[in-house]
């Protein structure tokens, strides 16, 4: 799926130029010539999608002491063969960590998959020319996970540019089926995660139980898988939304 599909972009943001990865990698060679080599190895080619003004999207500038959003990226990188999954994760989070504004990421795989990174950050104190950004989540999500038409620009809250941002994250955070509108996108981003390390803790539990030997073994984690499972259900609850989203044509 393409950007423009994904997000239905109005016409007057679309673009497509193409950055150089040593554009990208050179900003890291002094500071950490360690994560500009991740880059360069990782990192095929980088483009510029779309750019997400007030004027081509309805929804006015935001500005407080942590941010200031004019303008929103839409980037897309192509990942070479080998990359890890971490160097993957690395990656997205020195492309949000390099800009001074939030940034929309498509990473493509070699396997024909994309995945969308999506950051909460706020303009680095420590930086006296205001040129780079922290971290405070970030989110991961494959795109086929993501309910068609749930991330449709139209569809997501226009306050401001910064209210647009956080509402494509919470609702990329719940695979396009948040729960509530009450749920912020730092929430959702935390719920997220929970359930991943959940459910990774469960397959582990799921093993052990069949390589057990000893009955009373079994017991004991057959009774941690149980309230594994229910906290599970507890989380996803709290995160999606009971009922699936429709297409949006």
């Amino acid at each position: 799926m393409s950007a423009h599909d994904l997000f239905r972009l109005p016409d007057a943001a679309r673009m497509e130029h193409r950055i150089t990865k040593k554009m990208l990698a050179e900003q890291f060679e002094e500071r950490s010539p360690a994560d500009a080599r991740i880059i360069t190895k990782s990192v095929l080619s980088v483009k510029l999608l779309g750019i997400l003004r007030p004027e081509t999207i309805r929804a006015p500038k935001y500005q407080d002491a942590k941010r200031t959003v004019v303008d929103i990226s839409i980037l897309e990188i192509v990942l070479a063969e080998r990359t890890m999954p971490a160097n993957r994760t690395r990656v997205a989070e020195l492309i949000h960590r390099s800009m001074p504004r939030p940034v929309v990421l498509l990473a493509c795989l070699p396997d024909g998959s994309t995945i969308l990174s999506l950051a909460l950050s706020h303009v680095s104190q420590t930086d006296s020319r205001r040129e780079t950004s922290v971290i405070d989540a970030h989110v991961m999500v494959p795109v086929s996970q993501l309910e068609p038409g749930t991330l449709h620009l139209d569809r997501l809250d226009h306050t401001n540019m910064w209210a647009l941002y956080s509402d494509l994250v919470r609702t990329a955070a719940a695979d396009g089926r948040p729960a509530s509108t009450s749920l912020s996108a730092a929430d959702a981003i935390a719920l997220r995660r929970k359930l991943i390390d959940l459910e990774l803790d469960l397959v582990a539990v799921v093993r052990e139980a069949k390589q057990a030997k000893s009955l009373q073994r079994r017991i004991e984690l057959n009774t941690n898988g149980r309230s594994l499972r229910d906290q599970i259900e507890g989380v996803r609850g709290t995160l999606y939304s009971a009922e699936r989203s429709h297409d949006v044509t």
